[in-house]
């Protein structure tokens, strides 16, 4: 996936736009894992704080969840 970020919103925002897409074009699909908060960081070149900051964003919404210490997922319900 290209990460192309802009500098006209926030990155996070983007970033939540951006995870949004693969969920839905299924590169995530419901239940599965997502990369690691470090592994997603640095595939879009962004701080791991930011990509933390966009991943609260989407489990706020309800579209992932996290699972104490196995990691975030994607909801079956989406």
């Amino acid at each position: 996936m290209n990460w192309e970020l802009k500098n006209d919103r926030p990155v996070y925002a983007q970033l939540v736009e951006k995870i949004l897409e693969q969920i839905l074009d299924q590169t995530y699909p419901p239940e599965s894992k997502l990369p690691s908060v470090r592994e997603l960081a640095s595939m879009a070149s962004v701080n791991p704080n930011t990509m933390q900051k966009a991943l609260m964003e989407l489990e706020k919404s309800g579209l992932i969840n996290s699972v104490r210490t196995t990691g975030k997922y994607v909801t079956h319900d989406l």
